[in-house]
């Protein structure tokens, strides 16, 4: 007898017939996105030459860019494209008569938008973009290695940073920060709370999804500021009153205490806020699916 809340092959059949309209409503987008970068790179290409007689691809910095953009539009737009039909009546009540249970429904939904749809456009975007810096030695380093390999995310090498030495454990947490690793659950995150917002709102779902996390932002800033400001006014007279260039970095943790802790411990803070925030979304998720009637 089939459980009526998770059957492995149950689950498969479904996954694979939503992984099928994932394709169906969102493959050509995503394939737009994931080869922007090779289109530019050969009109910018074809251009140079025309106009000077060499060619020129695209440089590091707008490559790096254009990906930046691209990726924010895939993260932030995928949801309300594959899901955000479950609002409207007729389709939305098709997909809750389907004979599927609400959980496998869940993790479907999760797996498509969380790591299908941001892995599928990492590796191709990544993959043309190695080969045709591969290809066009004028593109300079593929952003694949410049981003897992390269130095130069480093910015704390050589002398331009920090001259003294005893700094160097908070340099060396900071450098956490600079791990992609780091940003896994951030990406996760993004897609999740697009998701929520494709479930919730009927209409301009991205549009009103992003002006709800600005309001929740700018409402946990007015609180949180006067906090910190009232808490941290001793310790932010106490290092006016100092000379900087004489700070040492055992005096700023005998100094203060609780801003040191943070500064040593800058990637477990942003894990522990991004994990939170994630199982928060995750939580909502599942609420709005369990919970949405026609």
């Amino acid at each position: 007898m089939e459980s009526e809340v998770f059957n492995l092959n149950r689950f498969w059949r479904y996954f694979k017939s939503d992984f099928d309209a994932f394709i169906s409503r969102y493959g050509i987008t995503l394939l737009v996105m994931s080869t922007l970068g090779l289109s530019l790179d050969l009109i910018i290409g074809l251009f140079t030459l025309t106009t000077s007689g060499t060619w020129q691809g695209m440089v590091g910095p707008m490559r790096g860019m254009l990906f930046f953009v691209t990726s924010a539009m895939v993260l932030i737009g995928s949801p309300a494209k594959l899901y955000g039909y479950l609002t409207d009546k007729k389709e939305g009540s098709a997909f809750l008569l389907l004979p599927v249970s609400t959980l496998e429904k869940y993790i479907s939904m999760i797996l498509i938008t969380c790591i299908v749809v941001p892995l599928m456009f990492f590796m191709i975007y990544f993959g043309l973009d190695v080969m045709v810096c591969m290809i066009d030695p004028t593109c300079g380093t593929s952003l694949f290695s410049f981003i897992f390999y390269s130095d130069d995310l480093n910015l704390f090498n050589g002398e331009a940073a920090f001259a003294m030495t005893d700094w160097s454990e908070f340099v060396e947490h900071f450098k956490v920060l600079l791990n992609p690793a780091l940003y896994i659950d951030d990406i996760i995150g993004t897609t999740l709370m697009f998701l929520l917002g494709a479930l919730i709102f009927k209409t301009s779902k991205t549009g009103k999804t992003l002006g709800c996390i600005i309001l929740i932002s700018i409402a946990i800033q007015i609180v949180v500021t006067p906090i910190l400001a009232i808490t941290g006014l001793s310790a932010i007279r106490d290092l006016s009153s100092m000379d900087l260039t004489q700070l040492t970095a055992e005096q700023f943790k005998t100094s203060f205490p609780f801003y040191s802790w943070i500064g040593l411990h800058l990637g477990l803070i942003d894990t522990l806020s991004d994990m939170f925030v994630n199982c928060l979304m995750l939580l909502f998720v599942w609420l709005r699916l369990k919970r949405m009637k026609h």
